[in-house]
């Protein structure tokens, strides 16, 4: 959030089914778990402060998240 100058370029291309990226006052806040890993926002950003997690990358986004859910360990 220091490098970022809140230009909103990755929440205009992040797709809307995810809503991975959204405002909070004046910050913009990416949340990995609901990232697909699509990309679609680091061309867009011009100051180049959105970091993918490599691992993600070779391995995909972690399974245990998407089994929370919905379970009995789901606090909302």
């Amino acid at each position: 959030m220091a490098e970022c100058i809140n230009c909103d370029a990755c929440l205009r291309h992040c797709p809307p089914q995810l809503g991975a990226i959204f405002n909070h006052g004046a910050d913009v806040i990416i949340i990995p778990e609901l990232c697909s890993g699509c990309d679609k926002c680091l061309p867009a950003c011009p100051v180049n402060c959105i970091y993918p997690f490599p691992e993600w990358e070779a391995e995909g986004v972690p399974t245990e998240w998407w089994e929370e859910p919905g379970s009995d360990n789901d606090p909302y």
